[in-house]
This record gives C-alpha cells, structure tokens and sequence, in this order.
C-alpha cells in the first residue's frame, strides 16, 4: 500500500452487539493485542472511568477500547444507555501500534458533530447485516468497518484535534456568558463530558490559561468596562462580577492589573 493508506491491514470483524437497559454495568479490560473495539452511544447517559480519570458519555459519542484497555462503564440508572458494540481484530493503522485506533494515552472518547449520522448509519447497517446473516454479511460489514476506521482515524489524526477544540471552544463560549455566576472546573467539565484533569491540560493548551483562570480575566476585563464606562460603586460592579467580598476583589484586581480598581477608574476616566 502507498504511504498515505490509513489501513495497513484489513481489519477483521468479530461481533457487534446491543447495548441497552439490560447491560448496565460493566467493567472491561482487554488483554488480548490482537482485539480492538468500538461503543457507538445512541442514546442515554453513561459514566466511564480510564486510567482512574472520569469521563461522561452520551448521544453521539464514540468510545475506544484498545488492546490493555481498563475501563469501567456504568449506565445512568434514570436515562439508560444505549448503543452498539463492535468487536475486531487485526487492526493496524499507520503511523499507531498494532491494535490501536488511538493514542493509549488518550482519554478513549471522540464526541462526534457532523459525522454523527453517517457513523450512526454505518454502524446500524453492520448491527443489521450481523443478525440477518444473509449471503455475503461478512463482506459487507468489512467494508462498512473499514468506512467506520476510516472516518475516526480522520477525526483523531487531524492537526487540530477537532473533538479537542470542540470541547474548549463550548467551554470558552460557556465562560465569556456566564463568567458572573459561581462555575467550577467539574461544572464545566461536566458541561462537555470528559474529566476536569483533561479539560484543564487541553484548555490550557489551546487557549493559554487554565479554565478558572480564564473565567477570572472574563471577570477583571468586564470590571474593567463598567469602572471605566459607569458611575457603579467598586463593591456594585464586584458583586456584579461574582465577587461579594469587595475586599477581595481590589486585591485580585489589583494582581491582576496592577492598580486598584479606584486607581484605575481616576486614571482611565
């Protein structure tokens, strides 16, 4: 094959089957190099635990198993998970190890966007295809798992992480709309289902500071406004801010700019 396959073997199909409100819990670790698989969540609420690090998966969402993988999975008991399971093995994808659709050291999710219904689809067919078993099944869902790899190994080797970036620009987004109220970094890690360790070491690689920190700039540069562009007390706009100690507020203010935030005022106006 030429330098830019993907595929340097044809992967071969093992199973796929039904995940729903009868298989609630598992717990999963793959021993065997040669065995790769893929949860594709069609619906519902699950939560999921990687190398001791907690991550949310729902509607949308594509889950990694590779080979060694250590994961532990439980459905929400109010909104059920639901999704299909595809099994394989034989896998190698160039420029990974054997077995690996991933880096290993990833945390295993992909939430999916405009593929969403086109891997929905694939992975319908080859659940359909499976239980029918009509002649050729084999052959056919094959080729649809090769489509499948294809399009997550897209996802995954892109320069700029789309999934990645996905997940910072909604919570950066989140932030500059809601930076008064009182947000933490499980609440914005929550908001985008994946763990507060891996949401603060890729925001702050993508946009330069950590999640927290982020908020609080969102917090001083609108300070900043109303100190320059209102007739606002310095405790109205802290309270307005977030920041019901006022004392506190000229401190980080001060910190953060230089200048205390009645300086600042007599300087700017």
């Amino acid at each position: 094959m030429g330098k830019s396959s993907i595929i340097l073997n044809a992967p071969r199909f093992i199973a796929t089957n039904e995940i729903n409100h009868n298989s609630p819990n598992w717990f999963k670790k793959h021993y065997d190099t040669d065995y790769t698989e893929i949860i594709y969540i069609q619906g519902g609420i699950g939560h999921f635990i990687f190398e001791e690090k907690h991550f949310v998966g729902q509607e949308g969402d594509l889950i990694i198993f590779n080979p060694f993988s250590n994961i532990e999975g439980k459905s929400c008991v109010d909104n059920p998970l639901k999704g299909i399971s595809v099994s394989f093995s034989n896998l190698h994808i160039n420029g990974n190890e054997k077995g690996c659709l991933s880096d290993s050291t990833d945390i295993p999710i992909i939430h999916l966007q405009e593929e969403k219904v086109e891997i929905n689809n694939c992975i319908n067919a080859m659940l359909s295809e499976y239980d029918t078993k009509h002649a050729g099944y084999q052959d056919i869902i094959s080729s649809i798992l090769q489509t499948v790899i294809i399009k997550v190994t897209r996802l995954l080797k892109n320069a700029n992480h789309p999934s990645l970036s996905l997940v910072c620009l909604e919570v950066k987004k989140y932030i500059e709309e809601n930076f008064r109220q009182e947000l933490t970094l499980n609440d914005l890690a929550n908001l985008v289902y994946v763990s507060p360790y891996h949401l603060s070491h890729v925001f702050k690689e993508e946009v330069g500071l950590p999640p927290i920190q982020y908020m609080i700039q969102c917090r001083i540069e609108e300070a900043k406004r109303l100190l320059e562009h209102s007739n606002l007390s310095v405790r109205e706009i802290a309270s307005l801010i977030g920041y019901e100690n006022a004392n506190y507020f000229n401190l980080l203010f001060k910190k953060i700019t230089g200048s205390p935030p009645g300086k600042y005022r007599k300087i700017k106006v």
